[in-house]
């Protein structure tokens, strides 16, 4: 039978809640397949080769975040910042254990704290045990000591870090023990039962964000917003279908489906389709440039504007190799995709320069095909 998602296709959210059960469903057995489709606005199905009821998803969505939860990898932390003993100060103050894994977790310091890091992040990537497993680590980025001058005025290592990973940095906190951590130890000790109330929308309990309504679980996906944690576990697995591509310049590494643009801000951008495609399927129109394309131009391409800022986006979209003919050819390859349309979701970022909070807002829909007026289906 399909399973059937309540959730809304102008939520980035809803979209990654999709992509992660269905990943972690097929992930848990070697030979279960699972499809994926848009229904309707407000809906989503997953279809599982060997017809899992919901109670039957909801156990094993339980045993992956127990096993998470336990494992050796996410508990993995270390102190990988030590501060530098001051001449008018006869203590050395300790800093805190940072999670081994956490993509984002300050600057390592003295060197021999970025050897340490690496020792530690190979020990634990040795441990993972499945494919989603690797794939996930891996999407979420790590530190980087690779992409500039690490001496140079303004150096971060977060430009190794996926730009799905949003969560607010202030008061030390990082993804790993602040978010999924907690998030893993509130589902598996969850009975089942519970579980398929959150997945299917008819409860929400929100452990981790202590069921406040503006609630932090959601990790950017959306605004902050009560929002179940069975639902936010699959969620941001989700996260595993967008790889961060290493850089060696002096700026954050591109993420697939997400873009940043001068004067205009950050952007994802995700397909929208009614037939059913399996999971490598989703991750190669995600990671295609022809979605990146048809989402800059969604940005860049509006007429709405003064000559001379059109003059400058129509320098950028060259400069990206985004001409008329490759927009042409980007809709054309995704309409025989099965592509219908694209969502185009602005990214909030606040005011604060030292601790910006980051979250996707209600996306905008991007017609492929100007014959195409709404989503009506």
């Amino acid at each position: 039978m399909e399973l059937i998602i309540n959730g809304r296709y102008n939520e980035a959210f809803s979209h990654l809640l999709l992509f992660g059960l269905a990943s972690i469903l097929e992930d848990a057995d070697d030979s279960r397949i699972c499809t994926i489709r848009w229904i309707d606005r407000t809906h989503a199905g997953i279809d599982v080769s060997d017809n899992l009821s919901w109670e039957d998803c909801a156990t094993v969505i339980r045993d992956h975040a127990h096993r998470w939860s336990m494992s050796s990898w996410l508990n993995a932390s270390d102190v990988y910042s030590v501060p530098v003993k001051s001449g008018k100060s006869s203590k050395n103050a300790v800093s805190a254990a940072r999670a081994t894994l956490s993509p984002r977790l300050g600057t390592p310091s003295p060197d021999d704290r970025w050897r340490l890091l690496e020792c530690n992040r190979a020990r634990a990537i040795d441990d993972l045990q499945t494919d989603l497993d690797r794939r996930y680590i891996g999407a979420l980025g790590e530190p980087s000591y690779w992409s500039g001058d690490m001496a140079a005025q303004g150096y971060t290592p977060d430009r190794g870090a996926s730009r799905w990973e949003m969560v607010t940095r202030n008061r030390g906190q990082e993804f790993i023990s602040g978010r999924l951590l907690p998030l893993a130890k509130a589902v598996a000790e969850r009975n089942v039962q519970s579980i398929v109330e959150g997945l299917r929308g008819t409860t929400i309990t929100d452990e981790a964000g202590k069921n406040k309504q503006d609630s932090r679980t959601p990790t950017g996906l959306r605004h902050p917003s009560l929002t179940d944690n069975a639902q936010a576990w699959c969620a941001l697995f989700g996260v595993s279908a967008f790889p961060v591509m290493k850089g060696v310049s002096a700026r954050r590494g591109a993420t697939a489906s997400l873009f940043q643009l001068p004067r205009y801000g950050s952007y994802a951008i995700l397909p929208v389709w009614l037939q059913p495609w399996t999971l490598q399927k989703y991750r190669s129109v995600v990671r295609s440039q022809a979605l990146l394309i048809v989402g800059i131009e969604a940005v860049l391409g509006n007429d709405d504007k003064d000559d001379a800022v059109r003059e400058k986006d129509d320098g950028m979209l060259k400069r990206i190799g985004a001409n008329n003919a490759a927009i042409s050819l980007s809709r054309q390859w995704l309409n025989g995709k099965g592509v219908e349309y694209a969502m185009l979701f602005p990214q909030y970022v606040s005011s604060n320069s030292s601790a910006p909070e980051r979250w996707l807002k209600k996306g905008e829909l991007v017609l492929l095909d100007s014959e195409k007026t709404d989503y009506e289906r």
